[in-house]
C-alpha cells in the first residue's frame, strides 16, 4: 500500500541563466544550486524510504541540455531503488523529436509518460494507479478533455492524476478547468508548470519550482511530502500533505525613496540598510530607487559602489527624477538656447517621452557644466 510520496517538478535543470553583472559567474553559482537542490530531493527520498516520487514536467529546462546533465539526473534517479519514479514531461522538456528523454536509457524504477493524451501506470505493490499527459510539442491551447472523460477510476486503488499546465480558461500553456478535474474523484492530483507551490483542501498542488528561477519567484520553495492513510471502514483514503523547504538563495527587489536632500553618501547608505549583512552576503538583489534627486548627483557608479555589500546587486535608476523647477528654468533662460530647447521639448506629446527627453537634456547639461 502507498503510505508516501513526493510530489515535484521545474527543476529547469541545465538552464543558462544570465545575470546582468558578472553573469558567467553568477550563472554557474545557480547552476549549481539546481543541482543542490535535486540532490538534497533525491537524498530526502532514499533516507525516508520514500516509496513514490512524482515529477510534474520540467525537469530538464529544454530539449537541448547537454547529454552529461540527463546522465546526472537519470543515476541520480536510478539511486532510489526502493522507490517508483513518474514523469511527465512539460513545455520545456517535451517529449518531441530531441526529447531529452530519448537521449539516455532511464532506469527501470522510472516510468515516463510519452503521449499527449491522458494514459496510466498501475503500481501494484503500492495499489496505486497514476494517470498522466505529458507534452510532445512546446504549445497546447486546448485540454484533452476526450482521453480525460474516458478515465475510470478504480476506488480500490489510490489515484492521482499529473497534469503540466495553467488553472484558467485561456492559456498556450495547457489550460485546466479545476472544477472538471476535481470532479472525477483523484485522491491527489499534481501539477507542474506554475513556479509558485501550492495546496488545495481538495488535494490538487502545484509543487512549484524547488529553489527560486529570478525576481519574479518569492517566497519558500522545496517540494510537497504526501501521507496517504487508508479509511477500511469507508473503504478511502485519506492524504495529508506538507511542504518541505529547501534552503537556497531568495531573491529580493527593494524599494528606496530618495529626497533632494540626500547626498551620494546617503543614497549608499540607505541600500545597504535595506537588509542584514548576512542576507546581503547570501542573496540576490534588486535596488530600485525612486523620488527625487539633487541634480548634481550622478548614478551611473552606484552598481559598482554598492557591490562589495551585496552577494549580487543591480540597480534600477529609471524612476528617480531630478528636483527641478522646469518652470523657473525655462523662465530664467527664455532668452537663451537652453529655454528654448526645453521648451520645444516641453511640446512632446507624449507625456512620459517628454518628461524623459526634459529630465535627460537636463541631467546632459548639468554633467557638461552648462547648467549649474
Amino acid at each position: 500500500m502507498l503510505t508516501t510520496f513526493v510530489h515535484t517538478g521545474d527543476f529547469h535543470l541545465g538552464r543558462p541563466f544570465t545575470f546582468l553583472q558578472q553573469g558567467n559567474y553568477y550563472g554557474k553559482n545557480k547552476r549549481k544550486e539546481l543541482w543542490k537542490a535535486f540532490d538534497e530531493m533525491i537524498a530526502y527520498v532514499k533516507e525516508e524510504a520514500v516509496p513514490l516520487l512524482l515529477i510534474a514536467g520540467d525537469l530538464f529546462d529544454s530539449v537541448n541540455v547537454l547529454t552529461m546533465d540527463i546522465k546526472r539526473a537519470a543515476e541520480g534517479l536510478a539511486s532510489l531503488e526502493k522507490t517508483w519514479v513518474v514523469i511527465i514531461t512539460g513545455n520545456h522538456d517535451y517529449h518531441g523529436d530531441s526529447s531529452p528523454y530519448k537521449k539516455v536509457e532511464w532506469p527501470r524504477n522510472v516510468y515516463i509518460f510519452k503521449e499527449d493524451v491522458f494514459r496510466s501506470v498501475y503500481i501494484k505493490e503500492l495499489n496505486t494507479e497514476i494517470y498522466g499527459m505529458s507534452w510532445v510539442k512546446n504549445e497546447y491551447r486546448a485540454f484533452p478533455e476526450r482521453s480525460f472523460n474516458s478515465i475510470k477510476l478504480n476506488d480500490t486503488r489510490y489515484n492521482i492524476l499529473m497534469a503540466h499546465g495553467e488553472v484558467t480558461n485561456q492559456s498556450l500553456y495547457l489550460p485546466i478547468d479545476l472544477r472538471m478535474i476535481e470532479k472525477k474523484g483523484f485522491d491527489y492530483i499534481a501539477l507542474g508548470h506554475i513556479h509558485k507551490p501550492g495546496l488545495t483542501p481538495g488535494g490538487v498542488a502545484y509543487c512549484g519550482s524547488p529553489v527560486p528561477l529570478n525576481f519574479g519567484e518569492t517566497g519558500e520553495r522545496g517540494f510537497i511530502i504526501s501521507q496517504v492513510k487508508t479509511d477500511y471502514e469507508n473503504q478511502s483514503f485519506i492524504t495529508s500533505s506538507g511542504f518541505n523547504p529547501i534552503e537556497s538563495r531568495k531573491y529580493e527587489t527593494i524599494d528606496i525613496q530618495i529626497v533632494p536632500e540626500d547626498s551620494y553618501q546617503d543614497i549608499i547608505n540607505k541600500a545597504i540598510r535595506c537588509d542584514s549583512d548576512i542576507n546581503r552576503q547570501q542573496n540576490y538583489y534588486r535596488i530600485r530607487f525612486t523620488g527625487y534627486i539633487n541634480p548634481e548627483i550622478q548614478m551611473d557608479w552606484i552598481n559598482d559602489d554598492l557591490e562589495d555589500a551585496f552577494y549580487y546587486v543591480e540597480t534600477d535608476t529609471s524612476k528617480l527624477e531630478p528636483d527641478i523647477d522646469l518652470e523657473l528654468l525655462i523662465k530664467e533662460n527664455l532668452n537663451n538656447p537652453i529655454g528654448q530647447l526645453l521648451t520645444e521639448l516641453g511640446k512632446i506629446a507624449e507625456p512620459e517621452v517628454r518628461k524623459k527627453a526634459i529630465i535627460y537634456s537636463i541631467e546632459a547639461m548639468i554633467g557638461e557644466g552648462v547648467l549649474k
